[in-house]
Parts: C-alpha cells; structure tokens; sequence
C-alpha cells in the first residue's frame, strides 16, 4: 500500500509593523536615557520652537508646509525639536525657521544652482524639497522631506552638500532605522572628550533671541576662561564665538589679542577696557559688520586688522587713536573713504587690496596724505 506523502507549509513571515509616531517618540526618550547614563547629559537636548537665525539665504521666506508629512509632524508635536549627540554622529531635528533657513541652501537635482538661485532671489520658486533634519549643517548635509520619484507620497531623502541625493522611504520607517544606529552607538562602550558632545549643529550660536544671546556669552566666556588675566597674548582661532563677550574686558594687560576666523558678529564695548592693547586682529569674520564706539579708548592700539570683515563703513572713532599705524582692510565691502582718513595722525599703512573703492577716492587720499603707504590690487 502506497504511503500519502505529507506537505508541511511553512507560514510567510511577517514584516515587523512600522511603529507609529508615538512608539517612536518613546523609542526617542529611551536612546536618550542610554545615552546619558553612559555619556552624561550633554548627549541630548531641545531647540525652541521660535529659534531665529541670524540670517536668512534668500530674503523671500516660503511656506513650506505642505511638504511635512502627517507622521513627522506628530513625532514633533510629542517631542519638540529634539536633538542627540553621542560624541561621533549626532542627529537634530530643525525648528520651523532653521527648516527654512537650511531648505533654501539647498539645491535640486538636475538644476543649476545658478537657475535656483536666481529664482529664489525674485521670490518666485516652487520650493520641491524641505530639509527638517541634520548631522552637519555647515555643508548642508543631512535629511529632507520631497516628492518620491515613484510617485506623489513624501518621503526622506538623504541631502549631501547641498543636493537631495537617495529616498529613504517614509519618515517612520527612516527614523526607526536612525534611532538603530544610534541606539548601537549608545551601546558601545568607548570614552568621548565633553567637547565632542553638546548641540551637534550649533545652532543656538547662529540664532536670535534671549536663549541664543546667553548661549553665545557662555560659549564664549568658556574660551576665555581658561586664560590668565594678566596674560598679554590672546589669540582666538580655534572655536565658533559669535560674540566677544564682556569677560574681555578682564585681561586688562593685554597687549595683543587676536580672534579670526570665529564667525563673530558683535563685539563687546569692554574690549575699551584694554588700554594697553596694541594689536587687534578681527580678520576674516565676514558677519561681523560694525564696531563699538568704546573703541576709541584704545589709546596705545598701533594696529587694527578688518580684512575679510563686513565693515562697510570706518567709525570715526578711529580718529581719535593717537598711534594707529597699521589699518587692514583687505575685502572689506568699503564703499567710500572718510575724510577724516587722511588726518589720522600716526597712520602709515593702508592696506585695500580688494576692494571695490572708487579711483577717485583712493587718489583723494594720495594727495591729502602723500607719505601715506596705500596697499592696492595689482
């Protein structure tokens, strides 16, 4: 007699579900509690909802959300704009104006860049994409909201420099595989210098406000207070300060001091203070646009270095410094010369390399001033 065969059928896996928003906000709480036992609390924090940045790419601010989708903006309603940092590669989630702010940085693939820009600049573009997340906004690097090439859903894609590169597929099902990441970084034991941690983006450096403002003193003030007062050599080129702050005012031996390169924006009227300074160098801080009028209490300063700031207009201050004798302002966005200019007592360099003055007030200088040393483009 014949034996019937039997079959066993084996049961088709099943895809794991895709969490919802809430799981993952609670996903979210629970990386950051491993984070800060194993790393301490500057592994997470939170922007404000209203963070400002200090400057916009394009003056014309579009609305952009139409391109948010449903799941990404319960995940933010639960959280806020949350941020974690495990000392290599962190991830921040962009409040509503720095969602702007970065989106317009952004290119589109397939376009020049000059086409987009000259769209944006007239307030006239139809903005594809929306970029709510980053590891590295310097570069422009991160993630964005836009269209899938396989139809009308929204879904991530992933942004280097400045161009959306690959879909991700939908915010919940990228995000669950970022907090994976993250998560085994939270696991791995391994020692991170505190300077490594912290808001990953900086963003609070580059923002408006009340926080902001307090946030770039603090910053600042860290740097300067690892330095001796009675030290009479400060030079500042190694960290992002945005301000020099009143704490400045307390290295009154200073004989040169030295911050190029830190992006500030607003010097404090202490640095008056420095009495026997004789050198300043703010080259190369492009945002740093105007300078206080205590300036002019610097009565022992022989040099004064602005190249590469956005000084567009000299304060007459600088009039009233007895021994200047050095004034750089090589790329300054100068329009004119002073009058005043030509009397300044001590001063015998000039430096103007490129500039965009007019001829005719650099040759008014010459002959107000015919020992005066003007260094120009050749």
């Amino acid at each position: 007699m014949a034996t019937k065969k039997t079959t066993s059928r084996t049961s088709p896996t099943k895809k794991p579900a895709t969490p919802t928003p809430a799981e993952l906000a609670t996903q979210w709480r629970e990386l950051e509690a491993r984070l800060g036992e194993a790393l301490g609390p500057r592994t997470s924090g939170q922007y404000p909802s209203e963070l400002e940045p200090l400057a916009m790419t394009f003056e014309h601010a579009p609305d952009l959300g139409a391109l948010l989708p449903d799941d990404y903006q319960r995940f933010v309603e639960e959280l806020g704009y949350r941020w974690v940092n495990p000392g290599k590669k962190g991830l921040a989630f962009l409040p509503p104006r720095w969602r702007v702010q970065a989106s317009q940085g952004m290119g589109e693939p397939g376009r020049p860049w000059t086409v987009v820009r000259e769209e944006r600049e007239a307030g006239r573009h139809d903005y594809r994409f929306v970029m709510f997340a980053s590891e590295d906004l310097n570069d422009i690097n991160g993630y964005c909201f836009g269209k899938s090439a396989q139809g009308d859903g929204l879904v991530v894609w992933s942004v280097e420099d400045s161009l959306p590169t690959l879909e991700q597929g939908t915010f919940t099902a990228w995000l669950a595989k970022k907090l994976g990441a993250l998560g085994k970084q939270a696991a791995t034991p391994r020692k991170v210098r505190d300077d490594a941690l912290g808001d990953p983006l900086d963003l609070l450096l580059d923002s408006y406000g009340a926080t902001a403002t307090q946030a770039r003193e603090e910053r600042a003030a860290a740097v300067l207070a690892g330095h001796p007062r009675n030290t009479k050599h400060l030079f500042l080129h190694t960290a992002t300060l945005r301000v020099l702050p009143d704490m400045v005012g307390e290295f009154t031996e200073l004989e040169s001091l030295s911050a190029t390169g830190v992006r500030l924006v607003l010097l404090s009227s202490a640095l008056g203070r420095l009495t026997k300074l004789k050198n300043l160098n703010l080259s190369n801080n492009p945002e740093l646009t105007s300078l206080p009028a205590e300036l002019a209490r610097l009565q022992s300063l022989e040099s004064l270095a602005l190249d590469g700031t956005g000084v567009k207009d000299l304060p007459e201050t600088l009039l009233q410094l007895p021994k200047l004798r050095y004034l750089n302002l090589k790329a300054a966005p100068l329009t004119s010369l002073p009058d005043w200019l030509g009397r300044m007592p001590a001063l015998q360099t000039l430096v103007l390399r490129q500039t965009r003055l007019p001829a005719e007030s650099i040759e008014a200088l010459k002959q107000a001033r015919p020992d005066l040393t003007i260094e120009l483009s050749t």
